[in-house]
C-alpha cells in the first residue's frame, strides 16, 4: 500500500483500491454507487474526518477492500459490517446458489459478487446476455476451484509416496 502521511489507513487503502481500478473510477462514481453523498465520500478519503463503520463498509465493498484487510487495518468495526454484507448478499444471491457461500471465502465471495454488480450494470448488454455472463462467471469460478483441488490432492498423493 501506498503511504499518505496523516491518512487514517482505511482511507489510504480505500483511495488507492478506486485509483487502481480500470476503468479508474471518479469519486462521484463510487460515491453514487455506495449509495452515499460524494461530499462524505472526498472528506472520508482525503482524512478530513474518520469515517464511522458504516460508511468504510460501504466504501471498502464498492473498492473491493476486503473484511480481512480492514480488521488488519484496525477497523473491526467496519470489518464486521462488511463480513455480514458479503454474507447476505451471497446468501440472497440466485446466480450463486450453486456455490456454498458457508464454505467459500469471503474474498472470493466480495469478489464474485463485483464481477455480478458488474454484469448486470452494463448498459451494452441485453438482459439474456447479462444472464449467459452471471454463469459463465460462476461456472469459471467453480471451474477453477475443483482444478485446484485436484492439484492438491495429487501433491498430497505425490507427498505420501515420498
Amino acid at each position: 500500500m501506498t503511504e499518505h502521511p496523516g491518512l487514517p489507513p482505511e482511507a489510504a487503502l480505500i483511495r488507492e483500491r478506486r485509483e487502481q481500478m480500470l476503468p479508474r473510477m471518479s469519486i462521484r462514481k463510487a460515491a453514487a454507487r455506495a449509495a452515499m453523498s460524494e461530499a462524505a465520500w472526498r472528506h472520508i478519503e482525503n482524512g478530513r474526518y474518520v469515517g464511522p463503520a458504516d460508511k468504510i463498509a460501504l466504501m471498502a465493498r464498492e473498492v473491493g477492500v476486503t473484511p480481512g484487510e480492514l480488521d488488519a487495518l484496525g477497523r473491526g468495526d467496519a470489518a464486521r459490517l462488511l463480513r455480514g454484507d458479503v454474507r447476505q448478499r451471497a446468501a440472497d444471491e440466485p446466480a450463486m446458489a450453486d456455490l456454498d457461500s458457508g464454505a467459500t471465502s469471503e474474498a472470493l465471495l466480495q469478489m464474485i459478487l463485483q464481477g455480478l454488480d458488474e454484469i448486470r450494470r452494463a448498459p451494452a448488454l441485453s438482459e439474456e446476455q447479462k444472464k449467459a455472463l452471471e454463469r459463465s462467471l460462476i461456472r469459471s469460478v467453480m471451474s477453477v476451484f475443483h482444478g485446484q483441488m485436484e492439484h492438491i490432492k495429487t501433491a498430497i498423493e505425490i507427498a505420501r509416496h515420498d
